[in-house]
């Protein structure tokens, strides 16, 4: 095997598939990337046992051949190699390869490709397909209510379904709901699947903000992401996801629209004393178009005012200020809606126009 790539393709490579790199599972092949040269496109792949990801690149290739080296080693050597135009590798006889350029070299031991898995056959028999922009935005919006130490696998999971022309994505903590829509391209069949929070966050980092397709297949208990020069796949959790329908407000008494960046402005200093408290507790209280955010702990206490726009009659409701945050981080506008049914049910946090976004988020129990 020998070819030559450019340094910043290298990087870029390396640095996706690794992301699947397993760690701490005594097992060499499962720590290496599989470097496979053919034709004109080098492919990197890589493998967990959970996760498996394939980038392909360009390449000026003179022996085609394949082998598998230390990932985290290759990684970090690719790196530093980024600003290199011209990068040589080479297949040796001493069970390493060479890494060649300008008047450099090093050289990184390989393994026999033996027991590397392959990625596999699929078919899109049952699949979407979904701008690369839309998904990075749907699991962006609804990956931070995933839980990350909880040891119930579903609140640590990511429920995706389609609905007519959309789909939908959903995290759950028990304390919090976050559900986001984009809408499709084209779809094929009926698709439903769960994926691990921490999976899908780790995908979510590969993918670009841009109008390129991606077309998401079902494979038996296996979703396969195709972006045409990278492949992702990785197993779905098995089970029935939460009814969380049953979490959202039924009928609405009050409805506040607010702008946001006031209203972040204002949590952040909220936080500074509600962090020391319990569930981070603050107290909000709605009248007559005013919107009070109060918190006290031994250390101080604040209470801070805005204006909005509000329906209804005086309420007050107490709330985790993380989890508010949390929720209007991920609304773009202005401005905000918040739903309330009554003080002692969820609220519902959204954006004022359209409905492919909104935050459920359970109150706390006030205190005095």
């Amino acid at each position: 095997m020998k070819f030559y790539c450019n340094g910043m393709d290298l990087s870029n490579a390396t640095n996706i598939v690794s992301r699947a790199l397993a760690v701490n599972k005594n097992i060499p092949i499962l720590e290496g990337i599989k470097i496979y040269a053919k034709a004109d496109t080098v492919t990197f792949s890589a493998y967990n046992q959970e996760l498996y990801i394939e980038k392909q690149i360009k390449a000026e290739i003179l022996i085609e051949g394949e082998v598998v080296v230390n990932g985290k080693l290759f990684n970090d050597y690719a790196n530093k190699l980024s600003s290199q135009e011209r990068i040589a590798i080479e297949k040796g006889d001493n069970n390493k390869i060479s890494i060649l350029f300008n008047s450099s070299q090093a050289e990184i031991t390989y393994y026999d490709i033996e027991n590397f898995p392959p990625l596999g056959n699929y078919n899109d028999d049952i699949s979407i397909k979904i701008k690369e922009s839309d998904f990075k935005q749907l699991i962006e919006k609804v990956i931070f209510c995933a839980s990350l130490n909880d040891t119930r696998l579903l609140l640590k999971s990511c429920n995706m379904e389609v609905i007519d022309n959309y789909i939908e994505a959903v995290c759950l903590d028990g304390y919090r709901v976050a559900i986001s829509r984009n809408e499709l391209i084209e779809k094929k069949g009926q698709l439903k699947f769960i994926i691990l929070g921490k999976i899908l966050s780790d995908i979510s980092k590969i993918l670009d903000d841009s109008d390129n397709e991606i077309t998401i297949s079902r494979v038996n208990n296996m979703i396969v992401m195709d972006l045409g020069h990278t492949k992702i796949r990785t197993t779905t959790v098995e089970g029935d996801f939460y009814n969380y329908r049953n979490n959202l407000p039924q009928e609405i008494n009050n409805v506040i629209i607010i702008n946001k960046e006031e209203l972040e402005s204002c949590l952040s200093r909220v936080s500074i004393i509600s962090k020391d408290l319990a569930f981070n507790r603050i107290t909000i209280t709605i009248e007559e178009g005013k919107f009070n955010i109060f918190s006290e702990s031994e250390k101080g206490r604040v209470n801070e005012t805005i204006d909005c726009k509000a329906e209804g009659e005086k309420i007050r409701i107490g709330l985790n200020s993380k989890y508010l945050m949390d929720a209007i981080l991920r609304i773009k506008e202005d401005y905000l809606k918040i739903e309330i049914e009554r003080a002692i049910k969820p609220i519902l946090v959204k954006r004022v126009e359209g409905d492919d976004y909104k935050c459920v988020i359970l109150p706390l129990r006030l205190i005095g």
